[in-house]
């Protein structure tokens, strides 16, 4: 999964992506800050997911 304008905190950890690897039907806890308003994207990183429907907006104002 990625965010396009963002990093987050994988839970607990601390550390900064803006990447994360999941497998399938696998969720894991973020902490994102929504401090850059506007229009993203949140998708997956294969190509063939993403076309086929693994992307979705992110916005807000």
């Amino acid at each position: 999964m990625h965010i396009h304008g963002h990093t987050f905190a994988l839970a607990g950890s601390g550390l900064r992506k803006d990447t994360v690897p999941l497998r399938p039907m696998e969720s894991m806890p973020l902490e994102l800050e929504a401090d850059n308003r506007g229009d993203w994207m949140v998708h997956c990183h294969n190509v063939y997911h993403a076309e086929a429907g693994m992307m979705i907006p992110l916005k807000y104002t």
